[in-house]
């Protein structure tokens, strides 16, 4: 009679812990939510569509990092391009915040610039002050396209983001640059996402 209570016993406990963890990432089915997400999505991407695009030419290598968050941020504000690093960080930190929940604002310090794989080192610090060496991409640029967005996690999400090669004046594509996938947590901010990570999977190195 004791064994079979304990046996009893055992069983219970057993069934109260696996129930008593949250179900990991993995235990979580996988949906596809596309329809829901992908106009919020492409609209909180549209300003990284140079920076993404700059990571798939053949001279550059995209790296996920504290440079790369930084330069993706300042990119779109060339008004920033000679102005102090203090004033810099004071203006974009808001937006570090708003897309990476980080306010860390980090430039690779050069003296001149020097070439680099790192597409991020195209904005750099040189004694405190910004300056951009980046040119002009011409009439056809970067413009990118949410393919699909994967519910991952109770709060998670991967998104698949295509980078096309478009003239948006003759309105013609030039084709794929390259593929990135990019992670994202549910946040209360005006985006509704947060960016974690960010992986480069197809690259055409044009």
């Amino acid at each position: 009679m004791k064994k079979k209570f304990k046996y009893f016993l055992a069983i219970m406990l057993s069934v109260i812990m696996l129930f008593s963890f949250p179900l990991s990432a993995s235990a979580f089915a996988r949906k596809d939510v596309t329809k829901a997400y992908q106009k919020s999505v492409a609209k909180m991407m549209r300003n990284f569509d140079y920076y993404m695009g700059l990571g798939c030419l053949r001279n550059y290598q995209f790296k996920f990092d504290d440079y790369a968050k930084t330069t993706m941020v300042a990119i779109p504000d060339y008004k920033l391009n000679g102005q102090s690093f203090s004033y810099v960080k004071k203006k974009i930190q808001p937006q570090m915040k708003l897309y990476f929940n980080t306010t860390k604002v980090t430039f690779k310090k050069m003296n001149t610039y020097r070439y680099s794989k790192n597409p991020a080192y195209l904005i750099y610090n040189k004694n405190n002050k910004i300056i951009y060496k980046m040119g002009d991409w011409g009439e056809a640029r970067p413009k990118g396209s949410v393919r699909k967005i994967v519910k991952t996690g109770l709060q998670t999400y991967e998104v698949t983001y295509n980078v096309y090669l478009y003239n948006s004046w003759d309105k013609v594509n030039y084709g794929l640059m390259g593929t990135y996938k990019i992670n994202l947590k549910k946040s209360n901010n005006k985006n509704g996402f947060i960016i974690t990570n960010m992986k480069q999977t197809v690259n055409k190195k044009l």
